[in-house]
């Protein structure tokens, strides 16, 4: 898929939102920094503007190019991914480890989204209803993490990020049905007396996945130089 700068430059927004907002949550799970609304409020709109921005990309990409294999092929890619983040937290972290986070939802998502995307300009007639199930499923446990997916935790459950269907699939909803809106618009003229600074949101945009993946071992890293010792890290090399 050809390059969208304003995509690149509204999922950048969300990659420095990201850095600040994941940055706030290492030192409140490692320092035990007090837990703020703005905080939590931050997390939330940084997500949001993730999951949104991917429903957006499923509508484009899949209005070009209606490819089972290439939905597939993201879907196993993502998933993969997930995982990869489901053992590190496992391994390195005394407590919060991530079974199903932001790459495990978008990957299921991108295989729940096919059907709701031949709804076309009716899709918003479903988005309140994830947002509604999911205040009826959270009052559900069960024993095992088999149905994490649907929003259903033990009754003890801590993880450092968690996206369910409920609530999560309708943003991606609303991301897939402002697509069928953005074909309506003509592109949008580039900013550009925002200069550089709207170019290094663009970049940062492009790769966001890149940064995704590099900037928690960073973070960690710059705690430990400075503080010595991080509680809830497991030290594999003492």
């Amino acid at each position: 898929m050809s390059r969208i700068w304003e995509i690149d430059f509204l999922r950048g927004i969300g990659v420095f939102l990201m850095l600040f907002s994941n940055f706030i949550t290492d030192l409140q799970y490692f320092l035990n920094f007090p837990i703020t609304l703005f905080s939590q409020l931050l997390a939330y709109i940084t997500a949001s503007i993730f999951v949104f921005v991917s429903g957006l990309c499923f509508n484009i990409s899949y209005s070009r190019r209606r490819s089972l294999r290439r939905i597939l092929m993201r879907f196993l890619k993502l998933t993969l991914l997930g995982f990869s983040v489901t053992i590190a937290t496992l391994l390195f972290l005394k407590r919060g480890t991530i079974y199903f986070g932001v790459l495990h939802f978008l990957g299921l998502a991108s295989i729940l989204a096919v059907p709701f995307y031949k709804i076309g300009r009716r899709i918003p007639i479903f988005i309140p209803l994830f947002i509604i199930c999911s205040l009826f499923v959270e009052e559900v446990h069960a024993d095992n993490l088999m149905l994490l997916p649907l929003g259903i935790t033990p009754y003890i459950f801590f993880t450092l990020d968690y996206f369910p269907i409920f609530p999560w699939f309708g943003v991606y909803l609303l991301g897939l049905w402002f697509g069928f809106v953005w074909k309506r618009w003509s592109e949008f003229p580039e900013l550009r007396f925002l200069g550089k600074m709207c170019k290094i949101v663009c970049i940062a945009g492009r790769n966001s996945l890149k940064i995704y993946f590099i900037h928690q071992p960073i973070f960690v890293f710059v705690l430990l130089l400075i503080y010595g010792n991080l509680p809830n890290l497991n030290y594999f090399f003492y």
